[in-house]
């Protein structure tokens, strides 16, 4: 209940900007007293900010939209969609999720091999609609608008369809949690696509360790592989690798791969 109030708190904040604890408590259907109670938690978490009776989001974790997003880094989304095709073989079954370094990979998948792709964004969906070497399974669900995600109604028709590979993005990624999302309705799709792959691989740039997000949604043993660039902290590095964890550095002015640790891609 308390983290479904959460999550609710965190969305009309990004739909309003800014809400009073009245506005907020009319809304929940609960007392002004829990609703502050709940703001001192997502306080303490580095979420929300409140003053003069009023909360709303730290710049840091406010979202923002999907072609937003999709600008944004673009440099670090794309050398890390060139490091992610190198893991795919031919006819692999691979999840792409609705996260824009995810969605990046779309661009860069090979045309002279055979694939499926199992994914919740739909813009990866229409751009893949064209390549008929690639058979695409989008997953069925109410549309996420802010994200142009689908959130999937039908989990164990999903699990179904086993694949090779889920590439997996994220708003923060921190050690020992693992991965995180701003509010729940991303998490579950995100949590069955890992639970149908053998291999997941976490995509994310160097901004991604540096914020706080709410919802937990792959924990750290459930990731196998992460593909970041050469601006992530080495602290955060260094501690993947020693957790026997594949860590694929690149570097975005060239697309290069600098370091390949605890694996192979071949």
């Amino acid at each position: 209940m308390k983290k479904d109030r959460h999550a609710k708190i965190m969305e009309m904040l990004e739909n309003e900007m800014i809400c009073t604890s009245t506005e907020l408590s009319d809304a929940m259907e609960c007392s002004e007293m829990t609703i502050r109670r709940d703001l001192n938690e997502l306080e303490a978490m580095g979420l929300i900010r409140r003053k003069h009776g009023c909360a709303y989001l730290v710049k840091e974790a406010k979202p923002t939209y999907f072609h937003e997003q999709l600008d944004e880094h673009q440099y670090e989304k794309e050398a890390i969609a060139k490091a992610a095709v190198q893991f795919i073989k031919p006819y692999s079954v691979i999840c792409i999720d609705s996260g824009t370094t995810a969605h990046t990979v779309t661009r860069f998948l090979p045309d002279n091999i055979s694939l499926s792709v199992i994914t919740s964004n739909l813009m990866t969906a229409v751009e893949l609609s064209d390549r008929e070497n690639i058979q695409t399974y989008l997953v069925g669900g109410m549309l996420y608008h802010r994200t142009k995600s689908i959130m999937a109604d039908d989990r164990d028709a999903l699990r179904q369809h086993p694949a090779d590979i889920a590439f997996i993005s994220a708003r923060a990624f921190r050690i020992p949690g693992g991965a995180f999302e701003h509010t729940y309705p991303l998490v579950e799709t995100k949590k069955t696509l890992v639970s149908i792959a053998r291999k997941t691989i976490l995509l994310i740039d160097h901004t991604k360790c540096e914020h706080t997000s709410l919802c937990n949604s792959i924990p750290l043993n459930e990731i196998d592989a992460i593909i970041t660039d050469n601006k992530t902290p080495q602290e955060i590095i260094d501690k993947a690798v020693s957790l026997k964890k594949e860590v694929v550095i690149v570097d975005p002015e060239t697309a290069r791969i600098e370091h390949h640790y605890n694996g192979c891609s071949k």
